[in-house]
């Protein structure tokens, strides 16, 4: 791990170390251009093994966490996935990260994102909570989710669907997907994408469908 790494995360107070790694082509390797992250119990350190300045953050300081996953196939065998994250902090910041796992080799990225997933999760998920049970509503992108309903849309394709009225809440092929009781098809879909801190908005959707 590169001293600067361990020197940032200790300045940072990010706690102790979950997890180390790195990875990249043979020939960034050789070029000792691999990107390295290592994960920690409140924070996360991410960039090049030689950068002085690499990207770093606590997840609490996150306000948008955006992750999308993209499987490819070709003749209907798969063929790897795409992981792309995206990373907002309250001071302005942003990281952009992405990688391709393929049926033999699993990308850093993808196992970056399903590390800090769930902690940046459960950094968001308190403030969301209390805001909900104030009356405030929390927005996700392309859906809004309200005290009484969760909304979708602006302008006159802006639509609301109370609570009791929603079936499910579902990930399908990349998409968020909302059906409401008793009818068939979806009432809204978006892409994963369009709907950051997704696994917070899965939280609280779960957490409103209790309450009805």
């Amino acid at each position: 791990m590169p001293a600067s790494f361990s020197g940032i995360a200790s300045n940072r107070a990010m706690g102790g170390l979950v997890h180390a790694m790195s990875g990249g082509s043979r020939l960034q390797a050789w070029r000792n251009r691999q990107l390295v992250i290592t994960v920690y119990e409140h924070g996360s350190v991410v960039g090049l093994a030689d950068d002085p300045n690499p990207f770093h953050f606590r997840y609490d300081e996150v306000t948008s966490f955006v992750q999308d996953l993209v499987k490819r196939y070709v003749n209907q065998s798969y063929r790897g996935t795409t992981t792309t994250c995206l990373i907002s902090l309250n001071d302005g910041r942003s990281h952009r990260l992405q990688g391709q796992s393929t049926r033999t080799e699993r990308n850093v990225v993808e196992d970056f994102r399903n590390l800090v997933d769930p902690k940046i999760a459960a950094a968001q998920l308190p403030g969301m909570f209390a805001a909900m049970r104030q009356g405030q509503a929390v927005a996700f992108g392309a859906y809004v989710l309200e005290p009484s309903a969760l909304t979708t849309g602006t302008g006159r394709k802006h639509k609301r669907l109370p609570w009791p009225q929603v079936e499910q809440v579902t990930l399908e092929r990349g998409l968020v997907k909302v059906t409401e009781r008793g009818r068939r098809g979806a009432w809204a879909t978006a892409s994963t994408s369009a709907v950051p801190n997704l696994t917070a908005f899965l939280n609280l959707v779960r957490e409103a469908q209790a309450g009805t």
